[in-house]
């Protein structure tokens, strides 16, 4: 077992496109980002193995506001119209930007013009890695983050920590960042956090006990596991399979005279 220490700016733990755009765009501020995902990034996840709808609408004020509009007959009217606004201009902003520098091959329609309001996910999230690792990001496949390292306080250290585990040895994860997701923060909260990482501030966080999903205990003398108990057999009667026509051969044979 070989131990791993790394320093960086801003850890991205995942693999799917809300990771691979948060370290894209905090690598192209200039931060020094390292992406953890527990699988291998571009093939994990729900993304990769289907397609994506995209909320794609040209920034035409009445095409906006009926698209709003009909989100929010869906939603009970609970939503936050803001919020959409914002989503609409991300989305807008990124698909064109994956179909320029990403090279995307969106279909395009009858007159020619591209769609691109879907995704298909495995060459989506190639190509997304493929960016992410141009943009200078370091990418660690097959390496779940299982806990954030907390003092005997419950506080985080300066610089904080997180231990990731990888395929094959143990290593630690360590670098000054804010804990507020990257994929939320504005341009301007971003290039403050990523040119003084040193100042950001956040709130202590709660120690999270090392237990993945995917990592089952295993069966010990005094935790056993327990034995599966057998199938009970249904009481119900089944339909007899007994023949009582005669099979075609014999009916044949009868008409013939034999």
């Amino acid at each position: 077992m070989t131990g791993l220490d790394l320093t960086t700016d801003v850890l991205v733990v995942g693999g799917g496109p809300a990771a691979t755009w948060a370290a894209l765009k905090a690598a192209q501020a200039g931060a020094d980002v390292v992406l953890a995902d527990k699988g291998y990034c571009g093939t994990s996840g729900a993304t990769a193995s289907g397609g994506t709808g995209v909320w794609y609408v040209p920034p035409n004020p009445a095409a906006r506001e009926a698209a709003m509009a009909s989100r929010e007959k869906l939603g009970g009217y609970l939503d936050d119209r803001r919020w959409k606004e914002r989503v609409l201009d991300q989305t807008y902003a990124g698909m064109n930007e994956l179909a320029a520098a990403g090279r995307y091959p969106f279909p395009t329609g009858p007159d020619g013009t591209q769609l691109r309001n879907g995704l298909q996910g495995p060459e989506y999230m190639r190509r997304m890695r493929i960016r992410v690792q141009r943009a200078g990001a370091r990418v660690l496949d097959h390496s779940p983050v299982t806990e954030l390292l907390t003092d005997p306080s419950g506080r985080s250290p300066e610089p904080a920590a997180t231990d990731v585990r990888r395929v094959g040895h143990t290593g630690c994860a360590r670098g000054r960042w804010s804990w507020r997701p990257a994929a939320v923060r504005s341009s301007a909260e971003r290039s403050a956090a990523t040119s003084t990482p040193e100042t950001a501030h956040c709130s202590p966080p709660r120690r999270v006990p090392s237990c993945p999903a995917w990592n089952f205990p295993t069966p010990t003398a005094s935790h056993p596991r327990a034995p599966r108990s057998p199938r009970p057999r249904s009481t119900r009667s089944r339909p007899s399979t007994t023949r009582t026509e005669p099979s075609w051969k014999a009916r044949r044979a009868r008409a013939a005279g034999r």
